[in-house]
């Protein structure tokens, strides 16, 4: 019994880590389209996984709720911070802090809970 209760939570972890790069990669794909719009340079080819939550979306189901962060670049030297909120695998909020103030490029107000 504690065999397969072992084997039960070893492949949660693994199913939870694939999961994780997915997202993970799928926003990366995202903030590079964001920057190649904006014409700005995202700064290391990254992002980083700041809040997670879950919430039920609109038919019911449940859908994780991930807020990643990143930098980017307008002229090679300063960086200027960034977030994204996915719902799934759906952008829904997106953010630059540029010096001459914030750039909201997403932003779906029936974001589920705050983050």
């Amino acid at each position: 019994m504690d065999a397969i209760l072992l084997l039960f939570i070893l492949g949660l972890v693994i199913w939870f880590w694939q999961a994780s790069l997915r997202y993970r990669e799928y926003t990366i794909f995202q903030c590079r389209q964001i920057c190649n719009e904006m014409n700005v340079q995202l700064l290391d080819q990254t992002v980083a996984l700041s809040s997670v939550r879950i919430r039920k979306d609109t038919d019911g189901k449940y859908r994780p709720l991930l807020k990643y962060h990143f930098e980017i670049s307008m002229d090679g030297v300063n960086r200027y911070d960034g977030y994204v909120i996915l719902f799934g695998f759906r952008v829904i909020y997106t953010e630059i802090n540029l010096p001459d103030g914030p750039v909201i490029l997403h932003n779906n107000n029936r974001i589920p809970g705050d983050l």
